[in-house]
């Protein structure tokens, strides 16, 4: 089949949050990018991608709850289905032809793993060549055909579809903060023994005051990642603040910490930019104890945050 048009991936350094908002769009549905982070929780998340000893990898970004992904993207107005495996000849198989349903069908999908490890649009297949045409930020380089037999290298399969407009409750906003607050305090673990939430900042400030290998893109990219993604969050609770007087003050705080948690990551940015990551600043010791506490004042705010966000959730269900 050809590809279906009208769909294209919105920016953002949080990949499934860019390929939903695409989706969203070509559905007729029109969020900012702050809103779609928002309700979804993805301006708040973080988990400090760790393994065999090496820290702040670049795979912590999408180290999150996909399961929770359906019910939370129905937040925005749309409902979604999904497809899950452990990639196998057999599971690809079954996950292609799901995939193949849907896009003749005209839906456009969001697949994870395609050209890398990120999440990206799916809108079109060439079954005579075997594999997908995708969107995702490798696109523009190499070109949007993804062979099946290439796909999901890390061995995990993962589609999400959407399947049809939904209403939205008021309730989904405290939903939205619930899972906020949740996110913050690094409660969907996921038993992998990964630092995640507030307590993630931490653990990667010790990292840095001491001699654990700190991975120098991965450093960078996380940065950027979470420097995006509050900012997202403090836009989005400003928006609450507005909307919501019973609980405006509350909610003004948290955001205004969000806010300053950005200002204190932001010389961060600067000094570990992506994708060099500032060569080999991440060695040198004094920029390491300057990072960490950098990382020890946003993880202050986040603090701030969330106390702010239960004061908020108090006054919206009437505690």
């Amino acid at each position: 089949m050809g590809r279906i048009g009208g769909v294209e991936l919105a920016p953002n350094w949080s990949s499934a949050a860019g390929a939903l908002e695409g989706v969203l769009r070509h559905a007729g549905i029109d969020l900012p990018r702050h809103a779609v982070m928002g309700l979804t929780g993805h301006a708040f998340h973080f988990c400090l991608g760790s393994k065999a000893g090496v820290v702040a990898l670049p795979s912590g970004p999408a180290s999150f709850d996909r399961g929770a992904m359906v019910s939370r993207y129905a937040r925005t107005g749309l409902r979604f289905e999904r497809f899950a495996a452990v990639a196998s000849g057999e599971t690809k198989e079954a996950a292609v032809a799901w995939a193949v349903e849907r896009l003749d069908a005209g839906v456009p999908l969001i697949g994870w793993d395609l050209h890398l490890h990120e999440f990206g649009i799916i809108d079109g297949y060439d079954r005579w060549r075997g594999g997908f045409f995708v969107q995702d930020i490798l696109t523009e380089e190499v070109g949007p055909f993804v062979a099946w037999e290439a796909w999901a290298p890390l061995g995990e399969v993962e589609l999400w579809a959407p399947v049809e407009a939904v209403e939205v409750a008021p309730r989904v906003v405290v939903e939205a903060l619930g899972t906020a607050l949740n996110l913050l305090a690094g409660a969907e673990g996921g038993g992998d023994g990964q630092p995640r939430g507030t307590a993630g900042l931490v653990a990667w400030a010790e990292a840095l005051e001491g001699s654990v290998e700190v991975d120098r893109a991965g450093n960078a990219y996380t940065l950027a990642v979470l420097a995006a993604a509050r900012t997202d969050g403090a836009a989005f609770l400003r928006d609450l603040e507005a909307a919501l007087p019973e609980a405006a003050a509350e909610l003004g705080l948290a955001a205004r910490a969000l806010e300053e948690e950005v200002k204190a990551l932001s010389p961060l940015i600067t000094l570990f930019p992506f994708p060099s990551g500032g060569h080999g600043n991440v060695q040198v010791p004094g920029l390491r104890r300057a990072a960490a506490m950098a990382l020890r004042r946003a993880a202050s705010y986040e603090g701030a945050c969330a106390e702010a966000l239960m004061a908020a959730l108090e006054r919206l269900e009437g505690g």
